[in-house]
């Protein structure tokens, strides 16, 4: 599958979403990040808000003349999709929601965008964000959350370990 296939996909998909939609995607993530350390919730929150938002907003402006028209790994894409629905624990409309979101929001900024799946401004626990040093992101937490249902291995961000190395 080309790229430009692809976005015309996740932009079609991406039309089924309302302002209400997102509503309850904030809530479902709210209740997600129950969890972290209280320094951290609502801040985690109003970036992953932010983020998703700015993402969401960006696909529907872009043209898809303007996608850069590359092969896209189907293998991975189909794995990433697989790895979004494994999220699911509550069972609930919010949670459907949000995870309909992902999966179009997270194959867009790994496989088209080549951005990373967090925000550079999210800090995370540790007081660590996401670096980008020319056109290549450094993730402070990427080591520590490949598992099989962390998203980590499809994020085009580097392990900041890898930075560190070339210094």
């Amino acid at each position: 599958m080309k790229a430009r296939e692809l976005f015309e996909k996740l932009k079609k998909e991406l039309d089924n979403f309302s302002i209400y939609d997102i509503i309850m995607v904030r809530s479902f993530i709210e209740k997600d990040a129950k969890y972290l350390p209280p320094q951290y919730k609502n801040h985690y929150v109003e970036a992953m808000m932010k983020y998703l938002i700015e993402t969401f907003n960006e696909i529907k402006k872009k043209k898809v003349e303007e996608i850069k028209d590359e092969e896209i790994d189907e293998e991975k894409l189909n794995e990433m999709l697989k790895r979004i629905e494994k999220f699911r624990k509550y069972n609930t409309e919010d949670e459907e929601r949000f995870i309909n979101l992902s999966k179009i929001l997270c194959p867009y900024l790994a496989f088209i965008d080549r951005k990373p799946l967090h925000p550079e401004y999210l800090t995370f626990p540790g007081n660590v964000k996401i670096i980008k040093k020319g056109s290549i992101y450094y993730c402070p937490v990427k080591n520590k959350q490949l598992n099989e249902y962390s998203l980590c291995e499809f994020c085009v961000a580097k392990s900041m370990d890898e930075l560190e190395n070339e210094s």
